[in-house]
């Protein structure tokens, strides 16, 4: 007999997961890890500005037409040449899209576990906060790699010739990074919450109401 099994943890254990996962998504495809100084900018008597920014692998600059223009500098993807495309921030951009990738298995599976509580006689949330942490070091790694890669001659460009591995020179650490790296903390807590939720969707409560011959199981 199939049976659908949601409790208020593991509901907010998915949750968790799902902002987390949207968080680091939102992180790496957003040009502004690294936010150079203001250009300020004036035109028949209107004075304007822009801040030129880089992401892990693309960036948002002005053009001669006046336009900006944000776009991807992995040309070729992790084949690209260094010097375009660092090879700390490959590294990086590998390590936090497995990040990524793994988050997203763990809030399908999530979702799968309000009807399959088990696979191979192991609890489907159990397995999936144990994998949850596992892509949450390779988060932390892929965090820890993007600043090595601050003394490359892109950076220099953007951020003064003082920009050198783990010193940002004149730029500042753009609101992406801070996502990303919200989103990787958020990980470790919900590979934590797994453990309650587990016991919760394994209780007392839940296998009385089996008993009971109920299907649908819903427990704050």
């Amino acid at each position: 007999m199939c049976y659908v099994i949601v409790t208020g943890r593991s509901l907010a254990w998915l949750l968790l997961s799902l902002v987390a996962f949207m968080l680091i998504l939102t992180g790496i495809m957003t040009p502004k890890w690294l936010m150079g100084q203001p250009v300020v900018l004036s035109d028949n008597n209107i004075t304007s500005f822009y801040v030129p920014s880089v992401g892990i692998y693309n960036r948002c600059i002005r053009m001669r037409d006046d336009h900006n223009n944000c776009a991807s500098f992995s040309f070729y993807g992790l084949a690209t040449d260094s010097t375009v495309y660092p090879t700390p921030w490959k590294a990086a951009m590998f390590f936090l899209s497995l990040c990524a990738a793994i988050q997203f298995a763990t809030v399908i599976s999530g979702v799968m576990a309000c009807c399959v509580q088990s696979v191979f006689k192991k609890s489907v949330i159990s397995l999936a906060g144990a994998t949850q942490a596992l892509g949450g070091l390779f988060g932390v790694l892929g965090l820890l790699l993007y600043p090595w890669g601050w003394g490359a001659p892109r950076v220099k460009r953007l951020c003064g010739n003082n920009a050198e591995p783990y010193i940002l020179g004149d730029c500042s650490i753009g609101w992406a990074l801070f996502v990303t790296a919200t989103g990787v903390g958020q990980i470790f807590l919900a590979s934590a919450l797994s453990k309650t939720a587990d016991k919760a969707a394994n209780s007392d409560k839940v296998q009385f109401q089996m008993d009971e011959g109920k299907q649908l199981i819903c427990l704050a």
